[in-house]
């Protein structure tokens, strides 16, 4: 440890620049930098399960079992304003809600002084080497769900790889989303008992709450979610070509580029409105941003089509099972290398259409608004497709559930 404790050291400076950029840039405040630094007050009797959720798509993907725990007493800590906003939405006071702390031997401390937890649930890939030997010494057990390790960090040099080794072997559960990532984390050092395919939470039923209220007062719309830089103009421009006659509603991964959307795309001629500003589209609106968290579902829920952004461009794309849990038809570009077996699972049933080119996105978006019966047969696709996955949340509720109960985390 004394080496990446000098490593962390020697990165300080430009680590606390980033920070006060981070606070600055997505609207975090003081309290993101004062949390990120482990100066934070909790109640340790109102925190004794936690869970890591590090962005959005991390809190999305284990609100199920968060929500399963609340009785337990939850901390959960996230590492960016988004997600720390979209916690307050989803759950208020029922649990408590703070910034991780970063990767400092004080820092990591302080917050498990404060909280004393039981036991901890890490979503998917969020390694850190200080934070997992604090939590080995507290005897504090550490569970990744639905366990990912990226081509990047697998085929990571030395030092970095050294640092994973020392962190993993502090691991007591690695619940890992398929039999390759299985094998990654052993290859990283993870010792292979403690590893497990439990297969992927992505890879299920989602857990619906109703058909939520028409966003848009019962107007029709298109909807292109998740979308990223370089790609909302893409979009953009393949929706007009298509001459889709409805309202596009564009739904931005990170929601504070909201008005720097508006303004490339004002610059391109079309009418643009948000929802940050305006609440409801005007009736001569082209394009709705909606820059606000937590309302995709009721977004897909009534839309024509669902594009899932973060796939026309190197981004990896998002999760496609959103909008397949509401029957839509749906488009992704290629970039889809994140979540290859769910676009696999889809693009297998008929269920998704992947296009290569805005050209393809356009022709793609015409014939499905265009052609009846080929939208119908998109829908019963997506609809059979989604209704033959299991029911992993089911699963992982009830393997973490038991490792609570296990350590005795009441």
């Amino acid at each position: 440890m004394t080496a990446y404790r000098l490593t962390w050291l020697i990165v300080a400076p430009l680590v606390l620049l980033w920070s006060m950029q981070q606070a600055w840039k997505r609207s975090g405040g003081i309290s993101y930098l004062r949390q990120r630094l482990g100066f934070c007050r909790i109640d340790a009797a109102q925190a004794r399960v936690w869970f890591h959720a590090a962005s959005v798509g991390e809190v999305r993907l284990v609100a199920p079992l968060i929500t399963a725990a609340l009785q337990k007493n939850v901390l959960l800590t996230c590492n960016t304003p988004d997600a720390y906003r979209l916690a307050q939405e989803r759950w208020g006071t029922r649990l408590t809600i703070r910034y991780c702390p970063l990767d400092f031997v004080w820092s990591v401390k302080a917050l498990l002084r404060a909280v004393q937890p039981k036991c901890l649930f890490i979503a998917e890939t969020e390694i850190w080497p200080e934070l997992y030997r604090q939590c080995h010494n507290a005897q504090i057990p550490i569970h990744i769900v639905n366990g990912r390790i990226s081509d990047k960090t697998h085929r990571a040099a030395f030092p970095i790889k050294a640092f994973l080794r020392d962190a993993l072997k502090n691991v007591t559960m690695v619940w890992a989303r398929s039999d390759d990532e299985r094998q990654r984390f052993i290859d990283l050092g993870c010792p292979a008992e403690r590893v497990a395919n439990s297969g992927s939470l992505k890879m299920g039923r989602i857990t619906l709450d109703g058909l939520p209220d028409h966003p848009m007062n019962g107007r029709p719309y298109s909807l292109a979610v998740s979308t990223h830089p370089n790609e909302d103009m893409i979009v953009a421009r393949a929706w007009r070509e298509a001459t889709d006659t409805h309202l596009l509603v564009l739904i931005p991964r990170h929601p504070q580029r909201g008005s720097a959307i508006a303004a490339l795309l004002e610059a391109e001629g079309f009418t643009v409105s948000r929802r940050s500003d305006t609440g409801r589209p005007t009736p001569d609106t082209e394009i709705y941003i909606a820059d606000t968290i937590g309302e995709v579902d009721a977004f897909c829920a009534h839309a024509e089509l669902v594009f899932v952004g973060g796939s026309m461009v190197p981004h990896g794309g998002h999760n496609v099972f959103e909008a397949a849990a509401r029957g839509k038809p749906i488009i992704v570009g290629r970039h889809t290398h994140n979540f290859a077996d769910e676009v696999a699972y889809l693009r297998d049933r008929d269920a998704i259409q992947i296009v290569d080119t805005e050209a393809e996105l356009a022709a793609q978006w015409r014939r499905t608004k265009s052609d009846d019966t080929y939208r119908e047969a998109l829908i019963a696709a997506t609809l059979k497709a989604y209704a033959e996955l299991p029911d992993r949340q089911a699963e992982y509720i009830a393997r973490v559930r038991h490792a609570i109960d296990e350590h005795s985390a009441v």
